[in-house]
């Protein structure tokens, strides 16, 4: 007997290795609206995050215009530009699958835009 039904999995850095787009995406968009750039370690800590939250924490005195156009930017490049590939995690489509196979209803959460993560899905399949 199965002890839960459901297991919920976080996206970014943990199905997905989305690290290095998010990195790419952030240091473009941060160039095109004339701010310096936290660091590609400043970064890489608030993945996970949702944008607006990741911006409180990487850009707490920005004035909220330049963070709105941060936030555009960052979208465009992400859903539209960048190419940098974001692979699944080895033995993630099995792992999952064998989940699947064991009648275990599989679900996400993430701080992602619901259309970042339709696009990754249909990309990963």
């Amino acid at each position: 007997m199965k002890s839960y039904e459901l297991i919920i999995f976080d996206w970014d850095g943990t199905l997905m290795d989305s690290e290095n787009k998010i990195v790419r995406c952030f240091e473009k968009s941060a160039a095109e609206v004339g701010i310096d750039y936290p660091g590609d370690d400043a970064v890489r800590n608030i993945i996970g995050l949702g944008l607006k939250e990741a911006l409180d924490v990487l850009l707490p005195d920005e004035d909220q215009s330049i963070r709105d156009q941060l936030v555009e930017r960052y979208r465009v490049h992400f859903l539209e530009k960048d190419t940098t590939e974001m692979p699944l995690f080895e033995g993630v489509e099995s792992g999952l699958d064998a989940l699947l196979e064991y009648g275990y209803t599989l679900a996400i959460a993430t701080g992602k835009a619901r259309r970042g993560l339709a696009r990754v899905l249909d990309e990963t399949g």
